[in-house]
């Protein structure tokens, strides 16, 4: 069947949405494919504008665009952010009630002006899901971060690999325009075969080469200090984002740069959610220049002016690494990718690496663990989210906490388990009686009469609409009351069936994706960990070669995504220092013959011939006095001074 005719031209939707003029590269021809029907995989670089390339084809085409998305805090971001621009989306997952997601569903199956539905695969095929999707009007299959799809890339989730069966419920010409920064060959054609491409296909790919992102390695055995001088290099006024393993290195390595005068802060998931959305929020708007975050800051943040990331520790992946630093110079100006190595950094991510896969016993042990933590029976707790403290969690169970980390990434990665990171979810309200009964209710319960004015004075009438984010402290502030009054009552009045409340969410969050297994019987595939053991320490390899340099670092990153000759970037670290050898080399040439010239005249000391010559020139001198020793024009007398030897008889 014959794709519809766009209703508005993507360049139309693109100017009165979102305000550009044009395109970037290779956007129009992948929106065009999709408009025409094809299923389409985009490899866009880091800030290569991936979501335009599905929110425009979306809304040139009928009906709604189903989204399917791993994180949370990306999918929050970019729905808040059509909202911003007067587009309906909504968005299901982990941590949401059964109430919103009702609600969410039922706004998409009769709400046609609801253009988007982002969902977490893990909620693609539950049967609610399933129900509601038949009587959805789909246009659009839109897999974000598709690398998740590969069991040979670099952040493999299961429950990918269950999009195929989406699109056996959805008509037979919707499309599925698959996206990612991140994929070798291998993972595309992965991607390609997973998602049940159709004949016709296209696949569109962008070089990820970063023209003006200068990435270096710079070895150091003090990497603050280190970091000190990158940073003054950089400019004390520019913005930038620095990466650190740990909480404790956040924080530790942000009080050292604010001892040293530099606006910086600290930025992980352990922080209170007010304090985390303050230091985002000041370093967005550039009262904070530096941010010291762990590596899941960034994801979604669209600040294009970043001249700095730095990395205190060589990440896992070379996949990792690009995402990262590629957060650096999405406005196309100048900019820097530093990755500071100590002289054991390679050991340590070998190390690290063999740590990360655990015996079957400490992963059977961790299961059990999880399922005393969150009181869940054998056989249930299916997608039931829970607050999940890790430290707490290691302490309880007497498990060391890299031990409960790794094994909880390895019970992702085989899809029992799923981890999602601490999300600034607001309280969130729906009065469910319509506007008749609830004035009946507030003259019979004249106690809870001041609370339902302050909601509706506060946040307006759409509360009999949809779900709403409230401010529990406003209304505590308007009331004159406690919070704790406050979410006391809004319990209460949620237990009643007067409204739906669902209290505030700052945790990391944790949850089971299958019923829950007697840890005995826990079926793990020892075949497929095998394979994800050698896979990581594969790309360890990688990073570790990264690391050791030898030749242009745009190259390296380019080879290992399997471009095809790359040509050196010219701004990298590697590339400046040839550049820099080579003018020695140019300079020194012209200098043969005034160094033989003084020399023939007297012999001197190199001290007393630096001396005769700008102290601009003084390496290109020394690279000129090494090179005629080692060609036996010059020679060291006795007494140290370079002469110029009498000719051979």
């Amino acid at each position: 069947m014959p794709s519809p005719a766009p209703q508005t031209s993507p360049l139309a939707l693109l100017r009165d949405h979102w305000g550009h003029k044009a395109f970037r590269p290779g956007q129009e021809e992948i929106i065009n494919s999709v408009l025409a029907g094809h299923d389409t995989l985009a490899l866009l670089p880091t800030g290569g504008g991936k979501s335009i390339c599905f929110q425009v084809p979306a809304l040139a085409r009928p009906g709604l665009c189903i989204v399917v998305s791993p994180l949370i805090a990306l999918m929050k971001d970019q729905v808040d952010n059509l909202r911003r621009r007067g587009l309906k989306a909504e968005a299901i997952y982990a941590g949401m009630s059964h109430q919103e997601i009702d609600h969410a569903l039922d706004n998409c199956v009769y709400g046609r002006a609801v253009k988007f539905l982002y969902v977490s695969p893990e909620r693609l095929l539950t049967e609610l899901f399933q129900v509601r999707v038949a009587k959805m009007s789909v246009g659009l299959l839109a897999v974000d971060e598709a690398h998740c799809l590969s069991q040979w890339g670099y952040d493999f989730r299961p429950p990918y690999l269950r999009i195929a069966e989406l699109r056996a419920l959805l008509p037979a010409d919707v499309p599925v325009v698959a996206l990612t920064a991140t994929a070798t060959a291998q993972v595309q054609a992965d991607i390609v075969a997973k998602l049940e491409f159709r004949a016709g296909h296209n696949v569109f790919r962008q070089s990820f080469a970063r023209p003006r992102l200068s990435y270096s390695v710079l070895p150091t055995e003090d990497k603050l200090r280190r970091l000190l001088a990158v940073v003054r290099g950089v400019g004390p006024t520019q913005t930038g984002i620095v990466y650190a393993r740990t909480r404790r290195q956040t924080e530790e390595t942000a009080a050292f740069l604010q001892q040293h005068q530099f606006a910086a802060a600290a930025y992980h998931a352990g922080l209170p959610a007010d304090k985390r959305t303050q230091v985002q929020q000041d370093w967005i708007a550039d009262r904070t220049r530096l941010i010291v975050a762990t590596n899941a800051f960034g994801m979604g943040i669209d600040k294009p002016d970043v001249r700095l990331v730095a990395h205190l520790d060589a990440p896992d992946t070379l996949e990792a690494y690009y995402q990262e630093a590629g957060r650096a110079g999405r406005d196309g100006h100048y900019a820097f990718a530093v990755l500071l190595a100590g002289p054991n950094d390679a050991d340590d991510l070998r190390h690290r690496t063999n740590q990360s896969f655990p015996p079957l016993d400490t992963v059977r042990r961790v299961y059990q663990a999880l399922a005393n933590y969150s009181r869940t029976a054998v056989g249930g707790g299916e997608l039931a989210a829970f607050d999940f403290d890790l430290p707490q969690f290691a302490e309880t169970y007497r498990i060391r906490a890299v031990d409960a980390h790794n094994t909880l990434r390895i019970l992702q990665r085989e899809g029992f388990v799923q981890l999602n990171e601490a999300v600034n979810s607001p309280a969130r309200v729906h009065l469910i009686l319509n506007h008749q009964d609830l004035y009946a209710f507030q003259v019979a319960n004249a106690q809870h009469d001041l609370l339902i004015k302050a909601l509706l004075r506060l946040h307006g009438g759409e509360l009999f609409t949809d779900f709403q984010p409230i401010s529990e402290n406003a209304v505590a502030t308007h009331l004159r009351r406690s919070v704790t009054e406050v979410r006391q009552q809004l319990r209460y009045l949620h237990t009643a069936g007067i409204l739906h409340y669902h209290p505030r969410q700052e945790s990391p969050q944790a949850m089971f994706t299958t019923p829950r297994f007697e840890a005995s019987k826990l079926p793990i595939d020892q075949v497929r960990m095998t394979a994800a053991r050698d896979l990581a320490r594969h790309k360890t390899n990688a990073v570790a070669q990264y690391l050791a340099g030898g030749r242009c670092r745009q190259q390296l990153l380019l080879t290992y995504f399997d471009e095809a000759d790359p040509a050196p970037c010219g701004v990298c670290d590697h590339c400046l220092a040839e550049k820099k050898a080579a003018q020695a080399a140019t300079e020194a040439a012209t200098l043969h013959e005034p160094v033989l010239q003084r020399l023939r005249q007297t012999a001197q000391t190199p001290r007393e011939l630096l001396a005769s010559f700008a102290p601009q020139q003084a390496a290109a001198v020394t690279a000129t006095l090494r090179e005629l020793v080692d060609r036996g024009e010059l020679a060291y007398a006795a007494d140290g001074k370079l002469q110029v030897p009498p000719p051979r008889s």
